[in-house]
């Protein structure tokens, strides 16, 4: 009988060699999906409001940077802001969608873009100086009010509704509309008008300083959605269309946030956005937009969405004509 052991020592030795070969074999180990590079995206935008707080919610619960997305915000103003869009100096451009069609109509070769929402209202509010008790319209005539820019859309608004009630801009009622954004809560505290258009939180403010208190809300009187959106050009939409869909991404995160979280729980990660101010009044400044429905549930728009806001702007005379809406809006998902 021949013996065993050369045979069981071979089938050992063939086993081994077979298992170290598929522990080695790169074919059957389990391989890591690639990683986005990080990339960083400079936002411009012209004053703090509540109006982006998705924005703010998705840099402090970290979604842009589960993106692998780094966000830098600088302030500026709104031609200083499409100018650096088009050098490169700005990645995005945070604003009211008016400006899309401004410069759409200009016929410049780099268009701009819509790459999404971050709200969908317009947010503003206008504060008498004094406590109306009942306040109506006509309260307005012969006075001054201090509102935003010229072609803005809460002037443009503030200017359909004092139609409505047959009030004449600058005729019957006296507008300020050359002040900076950042002059204007001063301007008014300090004496100057009877009234101010402004938006969250500086409206909560101004009341806690007693110099003013809400009297009336644009988006009561005006029911057209105005989105304040993301904005760049076609040439940077092109290059980094991936970059920008990541953006998206994260954004989406932070509404979803703002939608399924209580004003107490948003208002204390908006703290860190305003750390001058105290948590009650942002609290007070999130609770008028959550009931207003200020936030929409996606960061997407359509151009059925933009035809209001179109509308708006050709009745203000602002347009010349009707634009092609779907060539301001990215075709991102």
């Amino acid at each position: 009988m021949r013996n065993p052991k050369p045979y069981f020592w071979m089938m050992a030795l063939c086993l081994t060699l077979c298992l170290q070969g598929c522990r080695l074999s790169p074919h059957l180990e389990k391989e890591e999906p690639p990683q986005e590079p990080t990339a960083q995206l400079t936002i411009a935008y012209t004053e703090d409001s509540l109006l982006y707080l998705p924005l703010y919610v998705a840099i402090n619960q970290d979604f842009f940077q589960k993106e692998n997305l780094i966000i830098n915000l600088q302030r500026t103003n709104s031609q200083e802001a499409v100018e650096g869009l088009r050098t490169g100096q700005y990645d995005l451009m945070l604003n009211g969608a008016e400006i899309g069609f401004y410069v759409y109509q200009q016929e410049h070769e780099d268009k701009l873009v819509f790459i999404g929402q971050t709200a969908i209202k317009n947010g503003s509010f206008l504060l008498a100086r004094k406590n109306e008790e009942t306040f109506t319209w006509s309260a307005v005539k012969g006075k001054v009010i201090i509102s935003t820019a010229s072609g803005d859309t809460s002037t443009i608004i503030l200017e359909n509704i004092l139609r409505q009630h047959r009030l004449r801009p600058f005729l019957d009622v006296h507008l300020i509309n050359n002040l900076p954004p950042l002059l204007r809560p001063g301007t008014f505290s300090g004496g100057t008008a009877h009234f101010i258009l402004t938006t969250e939180p500086t409206a909560t403010i101004l009341e806690k300083e007693e110099a003013g208190q809400v009297v009336a809300s644009l988006d009561e009187q005006l029911q057209v959605n105005v989105p304040t959106v993301f904005i760049t050009t076609k040439s940077q939409l092109k290059e980094n269309q991936e970059l920008y869909q990541r953006f998206i991404t994260a954004l989406q995160q932070g509404l979803s946030w703002v939608n399924q979280h209580s004003p107490e729980e948003i208002a204390t990660v908006a703290q860190s956005f305003f750390p001058e101010q105290e948590e009650k009044i942002l609290l007070r400044g999130i609770c008028r937009y959550k009931n207003l429905g200020c936030w929409p549930e996606t960061p997407l728009l359509t151009g059925k969405e933009l035809l209001p806001l179109q509308q708006l702007l050709l009745d203000a005379q602002e347009l010349n004509s009707p634009l092609p809406l779907h060539e301001l809006l990215a075709p991102l998902s």
